[in-house]
């Protein structure tokens, strides 16, 4: 079976080794098994939403307040992508949530940074871009965005909207985007995960060349059509989509219709960690449940090079490396 090279959508302290998790809690001073590590950030079997998926967060939240930690953590995630095969991905996080113990958002993002380049001077095989998250409902966005401007193409790559989708309207965060699009920085915007196709069309009208998840688009002949018209590259995380029942089974995930259609759809793990996925796990998925062959699979990794926040020569070399 194809083996996946690339990974768009993929967040930084929901894809923690249960060895990194181990090492950073006990320099906390917490002395965790690797039983009890598993329970906290594996999501279980009986998830019923997207806000019970997001509990599993709070550990590694808590490892990740130090340099040191986030350094550590990025170059762990780095180098085992790097030995899984793949060639690119984006690694995503949100500062702010890092801040607990005194870190500015500018030190934490420095510190991740370190931490991919390093990895990509070890194994020069991948390269890596980094991604800032604003939070629905976060308190220090605008900070998050200036950095995404201030570092754009200095270890940042691009900026994000996560968090609990459907919580406040999208539009609430209009003037964020609209002010990151006017710097010409790109973004991309969770939107539709949890089923609502407006925020999908909203995502596309601020401007975001991609959005992560976009379930709900299937919903809407409409928004669909615009994805298609404007080859918007959709961020499909198949696993955790189930883990969240966003959709039931597997074989109703719309990333089948998506690519059918001629939207620029991708197949991502999301977070690696909570969701106990990989990308060969993902594409396995995909292909017992929905039959796509190892030329779609690769049709899929050309959508996510064309998709991914770097120069246009940096892409051509990525694809012929694919």
């Amino acid at each position: 079976m194809y083996q996946g090279k690339v990974d768009l959508h993929l967040h930084l302290d929901g894809s923690l080794s249960e060895e990194v998790v181990a090492e950073l809690a006990a320099r906390e001073g917490l002395t965790l098994t690797a039983e009890q590590i598993r329970d906290s950030i594996q999501v279980p079997d009986n998830c019923t939403s997207l806000v019970d998926y997001l509990k599993r967060f709070e550990l590694p939240t808590v490892v990740l307040q130090t340099e040191y930690a986030l350094e550590r953590a990025a170059y762990d995630l780095v180098e085992r992508l790097a030995k899984q095969g793949l060639i690119y991905t984006e690694i995503r996080f949100a500062p702010q949530l890092h801040t607990r113990k005194g870190l500015t958002q500018e030190t934490v993002l420095r510190s991740v940074v370190r931490g991919v380049r390093q990895a990509q001077e070890d194994y020069p095989s991948i390269c890596a871009g980094v991604l800032l998250c604003s939070m629905i409902g976060g308190e220090k966005n605008e900070e998050t965005v200036r950095l995404a401007k201030e570092y754009i193409g200095n270890g940042v790559c691009g900026a994000d909207l996560a968090g609990a989708e459907g919580s406040l309207p999208l539009e609430t965060y209009a003037p964020l985007f609209e002010g990151l699009y006017r710097e010409q920085v790109p973004f991309t915007l969770h939107a539709g995960e949890c089923g609502d196709p407006e925020n999908v069309r909203k995502s596309v009208e601020l401007g975001a060349r991609r959005v992560g998840h976009g379930c709900g688009a299937i919903k809407s002949e409409k928004v669909m059509e615009l994805l298609a018209k404007t080859q918007t590259t959709v961020e499909a995380c198949v696993v955790s989509n189930l883990q969240t029942k966003v959709v039931l089974d597997a074989k109703d995930h719309p990333i089948r219709p998506f690519f059918d259609r001629g939207i620029a759809v991708t197949v991502n793990t999301d977070n690696m960690a909570c969701s106990n996925t990989s990308l060969l796990r993902e594409h396995q998925v995909i292909a017992d449940s929905m039959g796509f062959t190892d030329a779609q699979f690769r049709k899929m990794d050309e959508n996510a090079i064309r998709g991914a926040f770097i120069s246009d020569a940096e892409k051509a070399e990525l694809l012929k490396k694919l």
